[in-house]
């Protein structure tokens, strides 16, 4: 087993399926313009071989599927389903839930259980204003139909002060009636907010978000696993929601995270630029590709922070 003097070790892995995205949210893109695939993405059965690779040399027991928009991309449903045969403790997957409907049959069929749908606000005018893409309404049904279907559905929301802070309560109303947790997202520094003025401006601390909402609700500080990214609260005889409260409780001496970007790429930090390719190591055979591939993940692991510190790297690029 890997581990830092922090007692810190990767144990879930976030995949990127691919670059690409279907929305340009404001947070995420400056000018608008939708994300692309990058060059030389990997097919579905390199991306299998990775988590099988990384299943051996780090202990990876738990994974996350993401993109850009992972369902944008054809090798959505094999990698879905291929994943779901890999020993793995949990799968989940994060989708901004627009082609939910259109892969509901390949979700069913996989067995996968948990969902998080990226959705910032149920106003369909700010939805086009923050997303540039997609319809609220889509969204929406895909949510019902994931329930109905029994999976365990969360929602992520980034409260940004000058476009959605209006919709911090009634986000929540919605996911208490339908036995969502809401996962509150503070914004983070990367990419074009990384050195931009406006982050401050649109930020939402934690202690801003329990005002709010405690203004129409009482709630509780309630325990989270130990490697949870996310502050949880119960509201007596309604539900839960959390917050990832990245700058006001930052998470990085318990992170556990490793991510795979879609062109092969390891990141072992968020807030961190540097990178390790191990697209090479997958046409080797296990005995001689486990051996470099430890070697990369100690120096990925070296990467991780004490402190978020953002990073210019834009977040969709590497899995959120």
């Amino acid at each position: 087993m890997i581990v830092d003097k922090l007692g810190r070790r990767f144990r879930n892995l976030r995949v990127s399926l691919t670059a690409a995205c279907n929305y340009a949210c404001t947070y995420c893109v400056p000018d608008g313009k939708r994300l692309m695939k990058a060059q030389n993405e990997l097919p579905a059965t390199e991306l299998l071989k990775a988590v099988t690779y990384l299943q051996q040399a780090a202990g990876i027991d738990k994974l996350r599927i993401t993109g850009g928009e992972p369902m944008v991309t054809p090798k959505f449903d094999d990698f879905l389903l291929g994943v779901m045969e890999l020993p793995l403790s949990d799968v989940s997957m994060t989708t901004n839930g627009q082609l939910v409907l259109k892969k509901l049959e390949v979700i069913r069929a996989s067995g996968v259980k948990r969902i998080n749908i990226s959705l910032d606000t149920l106003n369909p005018l700010r939805f086009k204003q923050i997303a540039r893409g997609g319809d609220l309404t889509t969204v929406l049904k895909g949510i019902d139909a994931l329930l109905e279907l029994g999976l365990k559905v969360k929602i992520n929301m980034v409260p940004i002060r000058t476009q959605n802070a209006s919709d911090v309560v009634p986000m929540l109303e919605y996911c208490l009636a339908r036995g969502i947790e809401l996962r509150y997202i503070e914004l983070m520094r990367m990419g074009h907010l990384a050195n931009s003025n406006s982050f401050q401006a649109d930020f939402m601390s934690m202690t801003t978000l329990l005002d709010m909402i405690g203004e129409n609700y009482e709630f509780e500080r309630t325990d989270a696993p130990y490697d949870s990214t996310a502050v949880r609260f119960r509201i007596p005889g309604k539900g839960t929601f959390g917050i990832i409260a990245n700058e006001s409780e930052p998470f990085c001496t318990s992170c556990t995270r490793l991510r795979l970007s879609s062109d092969g790429y390891l990141y072992g930090c968020l807030s961190s630029s540097r990178k390790q390719y191990i697209g090479d190591l997958l046409n080797q055979p296990s005995h001689l590709a486990l051996p470099r591939l430890q070697g990369i993940l100690v120096s990925a692991l070296a990467d991780k922070q004490l402190v978020f510190q953002g990073e210019v790297t834009v977040m969709k690029l590497i899995g959120g």
